[in-house]
């Protein structure tokens, strides 16, 4: 064996040229898929990082037939038994109570149709949410008629801070409310439909407003990571509807359980999509790649012959024969890939500091939550299947030359 691997080795030298694009061909490959598949996982951990945080949560609950995010017809009764299960559950981190309504918001110059959720303070900083403030303050529970709103809206209305805006909703009961607020801050988070068409209120506020009394809209839940939601949406699914069996506890009102995905099934068939395309990407730059690994073992095979026939006649048998092809694709296979994810790993790390600015493409990325730089992320997982596809794929074209080396003739391979 150690002859052979000798012999491989040696092999590999005597065209140095031909033998360094080929590991090239490999590494360029390997460490593409790899800061590829880098710069997607990193936009789509920050999309759905920046989706849970401002828009949904990893899991609600709510009343069924509300399962869009903008429709604000019905509500929770009675909240307090739901109130006391999320409480008793240490897989739940923090939840959020929210109250939400559709509505009009105005100024003296203009008017923009409006979503409003109403919070408690206490409940968004326990809930993690991080929608970005950038001109004034978030709200205390000291403003009953503070008001925060997107800074496109702002612009929109042509208000500052401190000047007034008017919010117009269609109360519980079915007739019309509104009252007059201060605005307080605004907000940016580089969604266009949520800067321009959100605004946020203190939650006793605008259940006041809409005649809600003790009622609430929504429950938003932050989860332990180590979770998964869709289990912990069709564990809570359960445990609900034992207690809507034994007892009606919500007075009449049935309830839905939705993760992130279900809310918003356009950003999780998004993901996967894109991880489809991955999967064509790797099939199509792994042909290339072993094209490269076949053309170079063929070259090597035509103008050795009578190498591999003196071999053949000084008694090498025909599977050593193939062991050193095939130990020489081997060979080549992995200084490329170890190239590669150096190469891979050695980008992913310096854009995942220093991230990539999308911000002329804002206008295209914005409505999806990525921020205007994404910041990619290795993913383990990926570049260990990349790198069992590559060398097992290289290894597995490498047979054929083997093969048709190994069964060269002595006296044939000597004529040429």
């Amino acid at each position: 064996m150690k002859v052979l691997l000798k012999i491989a080795i040696r092999n590999l030298f005597r065209n140095k040229k031909r033998s360094l694009i080929t590991m090239l061909a490999v590494s360029i490959g390997l460490g593409a898929l790899i800061f590829l598949r880098s710069f997607i996982f990193g936009a789509q951990n920050q999309m759905v990082g920046n989706v849970i945080n401002t828009l949904t949560g990893d899991i609600q609950i709510l009343p069924t037939g509300q399962e869009n995010i903008y429709n604000t017809n019905g509500a929770i009764e009675n909240p307090e038994t739901i109130r006391q299960l999320l409480k008793n559950d240490p897989r739940v981190l923090h939840f959020a109570e929210e109250v939400g309504a559709s509505g009009i918001a105005a100024s003296a110059t203009a008017s923009l149709p409006t979503f409003a959720s109403g919070y408690n303070p206490n409940d968004e900083a326990s809930t993690e949410f991080r929608i970005p403030i950038i001109q004034g303050r978030r709200l205390t529970t000291a403003d009953d008629y503070g008001i925060v709103i997107g800074e496109k809206m702002r612009k929109i209305l042509e208000i500052e801070i401190g000047d007034k805006v008017v919010v117009t909703f269609q109360d519980y009961h079915g007739g019309l409310a509104g009252e007059a607020f201060k605005l307080t801050g605004t907000f940016e988070t580089g969604n266009d439909q949520i800067d321009n068409g959100n605004v946020l209120l203190l939650r006793p506020t605008l259940q006041r407003l809409l005649g809600f009394e003790h009622r609430i809209s929504k429950f938003i839940l932050k989860i332990d990571p180590h979770y998964q939601p869709d289990e912990l949406a069709k564990d809570f699914r359960k445990k609900i509807q034992e207690m809507e069996a034994d007892a009606s506890p919500y007075q009449g009102t049935s309830l839905s359980v939705m993760t992130w995905e279900e809310i918003l099934p356009l950003i999780a068939q998004m993901i996967r999509f894109q991880n489809g395309m991955i999967l064509v990407i790797v099939f199509i730059v792994l042909t290339v790649v072993t094209t490269g690994i076949l053309n170079t073992l063929m070259m090597s095979i035509t103008e050795r012959t009578r190498e591999f026939g003196l071999m053949a006649a000084l008694g090498t048998s025909p599977s050593a024969v193939m062991m050193v092809v095939t130990l020489e694709s081997f060979f080549l296979t992995t200084a490329g890939a170890l190239a590669g994810i150096l190469f891979g790993i050695g980008f992913t790390f310096y854009f995942g500091h220093v991230g990539i600015d999308l911000s002329r493409f804002l206008s295209t990325v914005s409505n999806l939550l990525i921020g205007s730089h994404v910041y990619p992320r290795l993913d383990i997982s990926s570049l260990l299947l990349f790198l069992g596809i590559v060398t097992g794929g290289n290894l597995v074209v490498s047979l054929q030359p083997a093969w048709r080396a190994s069964r060269l003739q002595p006296v044939e391979a000597m004529r040429v």
